[in-house]
């Protein structure tokens, strides 16, 4: 997780008017979850911010309702969270390196330096 969950995020949502069926149901929902969806001036472009954690429920929420563009646009924007690969592999010994990689998003020599350190070659 992020270190600095408290900071408030910006998500620019593109076109957001033509992309969406009904613009106070978005807003509603943006609402319930704390978070402020405005337009950027006269265009349509909108403007989508909130907190870390706010964003993500926002996310989990509209990825079950039609809003799944949103859903993708607040994950793209949002910081990734960090994992210590070293301290997985020596808590889950006998984890494959394609599940290492399939559960933290690293790249293969990640993994591989990260099952070498646990075992002890590093």
């Amino acid at each position: 997780m992020p270190n600095d969950t408290s900071k408030i995020q910006s998500i620019r949502l593109n076109n957001f008017l033509h992309r969406i069926d009904c613009k106070s149901t978005i807003i509603a929902l943006a609402t319930q979850h704390n978070c402020c969806l405005k337009r950027i001036r006269r265009s349509k472009n909108w403007l989508l911010m909130g907190n870390y954690s706010q964003l993500v429920e926002l996310s989990d929420q509209l990825g079950q309702k039609k809003g799944l563009w949103i859903a993708q646009a607040i994950d793209k924007a949002l910081p990734k969270p960090t994992y210590s690969l070293a301290l997985i592999m020596k808590s889950n010994p006998a984890m494959t390196v394609n599940r290492l990689m399939a559960e933290t998003g690293c790249t293969l020599i990640e993994a591989r330096c990260a099952i070498d350190t646990a075992e002890g070659f590093i």
